[in-house]
C-alpha cells in the first residue's frame, strides 16, 4: 500500500496560490464587486420578445463578466429562460432588424456629403452588427446594420 505523506505547509501554500492566481486572473474571490444584472421574473418561452415585465435587473456578485448591461425590451430569446436566470447572450439577443434578401439602404456619409444607394442584405442582423450588402451591379458591400433597413458603411 502506498503511502501518502501531507504537509500541512504545503497545503496552505498551495491553496494560497490559487486564490492569488484566480484573483490575478480577473477572478473576484468570494468578496466579489456587486454589479447589476437582468433576471428573468418568470419562466419565458424560445422565441419570446422580451417585455419590461419579463425581467429586472438586481444586484449580484457573480464571478464572471456577463454582458447584461445592455439587456432591454425588444430582445429575443434563443431558447426557453427559467425563472430567476440571469439574462446573456447566447440566450438573449437583439432583435433582427434586416432579414435576408431585404431591399436595404446603403449610406456613406463623409462630412456635409450623403450618398445613398440601394442593395440586397444577404444574411440577417441586428442594430451594431456588420453584414454583407449585395449591390445592383452585383458587388458585394460590408457595412454596419444603424437601423431597420439601414446598413452604414464604415
Amino acid at each position: 500500500m502506498k503511502r501518502v505523506m501531507t504537509n500541512p505547509r504545503l497545503i496552505a501554500l498551495l491553496g494560497t496560490l490559487v486564490l492569488l492566481s484566480s484573483r490575478a486572473a480577473g477572478g473576484q474571490g468570494a468578496q466579489g464587486t456587486p454589479r447589476r444584472v437582468a433576471v428573468a421574473t418568470h419562466t419565458i418561452g424560445r422565441g419570446v420578445s422580451l417585455s419590461a415585465n419579463d425581467f429586472e435587473y438586481r444586484d449580484s456578485t457573480l464571478h464572471m463578466t456577463p454582458d447584461t448591461g445592455v439587456i432591454a425590451a425588444g430582445w429575443v430569446t434563443r431558447r426557453v429562460i427559467a425563472a430567476g436566470e440571469v439574462l446573456r447572450s447566447p440566450a438573449v439577443e437583439p432583435p433582427t432588424v434586416v432579414t435576408a434578401n431585404q431591399p436595404v439602404s446603403v449610406e456613406w456619409i463623409d462630412q456635409n456629403i450623403r450618398l445613398t444607394l440601394r442593395g440586397v442584405a444577404t444574411r440577417n442582423a441586428s442594430i451594431g452588427t456588420r453584414v454583407s450588402v449585395r449591390m445592383e451591379s452585383g458587388r458585394r458591400i460590408d457595412g454596419t446594420v444603424v437601423g431597420t433597413g439601414r446598413v452604414r458603411i464604415d
